[in-house]
């Protein structure tokens, strides 16, 4: 039997935390046909092209450093650009990685885009999807659905600016093959998604049935990883872990906190969201390596916020239990 520890943070400036571990069993066929070598990938969430000046000098670092460190695929966390021609040059960035590229929807990707003109522009197979590499499963969700009048309608062309209790679904179909794929894999798995499948506040609505799903196969679940929230966060329930991505670029601020001071001032003029972009001085992503003892390491990148930083304008820290922050956290995780 193996023992599957609790997520240690053990992030630059925080002492790690002391955490209770649980007990979960993988079979003896999960471990036989794990890789024999670490296997490696980058992970980048929330980059949005189409409101961050910068956007094409942050992937650019995210993928030179993605090159440079020879992982084996890298995969974007939804909320990526927009399907414009504007964007190609941003694209042919994404397309300077050689290796296996995998993306995730994210809600603004539909602000102007169906998700068959996003999967086109991405030249993506599918809104979800699975896929198999070095002895591990991976699973990408869709939960950019809305749910009225007892149906389920994809997120298009900004439909989703309703009520918030009508958004942030994952339909019946989907969650029907989810449970098929989870049961049929072999393999240790990690489940990507671009909200979060645990946060009641901007989670996915149904994401008790997703839940109650990756805990009776919890022997197979490594971790959830999602973005959307732009934090830098874990919660663990049940015996499933789930990390929230924190954006590559900023953090949306309230009027209370917008500022015209952070960027050059004629940005204002064409990046009209702008003043409520509290941005992140460089740019965050991580990298993700599972190795073939059973331990799962995530590396991020820490920063600052471009002056003035939200608490330089009097924000309360610890907002509905969350800490905005300009970082990603280092994690580890034993399956």
């Amino acid at each position: 039997m193996k023992r599957r520890e609790f997520i240690n943070r053990v992030g630059v400036g925080a002492t790690a935390s002391l955490v209770p571990s649980t007990l979960l069993s993988f079979t003896p066929s999960l471990f036989s046909e794990l890789s024999k070598r670490p296997l490696s990938f980058g992970i980048v969430s929330d980059v949005h092209k189409d409101l961050m000046p910068d956007a094409d000098q942050r992937l650019e670092t995210f993928i030179n450093k993605a090159i440079d460190r020879k992982v084996d695929f890298i995969i974007q966390m939804g909320d990526f650009c927009f399907a414009e021609t504007k964007n190609k040059g941003f694209l042919d960035i994404w397309e300077q990685f050689k290796g296996p590229k995998y993306h995730v929807l994210g809600n603004h990707d539909m602000d102007k885009n169906s998700k068959e003109e996003m999967l086109d522009f991405w030249e993506m197979p599918k809104t979800y999807y699975s896929y198999d590499f070095e002895g591990y499963h991976f699973i990408v969700l869709d939960a950019n659905f809305l749910y009225q009048d007892g149906k389920f309608i994809d997120y298009k062309n900004a439909n989703f600016y309703i009520d918030d209790s009508a958004r942030t679904y994952i339909d019946n179909e989907q969650i029907e093959w989810f449970k098929a794929d989870l049961e049929a894999t072999k393999f240790p798995t990690l489940v990507f998604s671009h909200q979060s499948l645990w946060h009641y506040q901007g989670g996915v609505k149904n994401r008790l049935t997703l839940q109650k799903i990756m805990e009776f196969y919890k022997e197979k679940v490594i971790c959830c990883l999602n973005g959307h929230n732009h934090l830098d966060y874990h919660f663990h329930q049940n015996g499933i872990d789930y990390v929230d991505i924190n954006s590559m670029s900023y953090q949306w601020l309230s009027d209370k906190y917008k500022s015209m001071e952070r960027f050059p001032k004629e940005l204002y003029e064409e990046y009209a969201n702008l003043p409520h972009i509290g941005a992140y001085k460089d740019p965050l992503y991580a990298f993700a390596t599972i190795n073939p003892e059973g331990t799962m390491e995530i590396e991020g990148v820490k920063s600052t916020w471009i002056s003035p930083s939200p608490y330089d304008m009097g924000m309360p820290k610890g907002i509905d239990g969350m800490v905005y922050s300009a970082e990603i956290s280092d994690y580890q995780i034993k399956f």
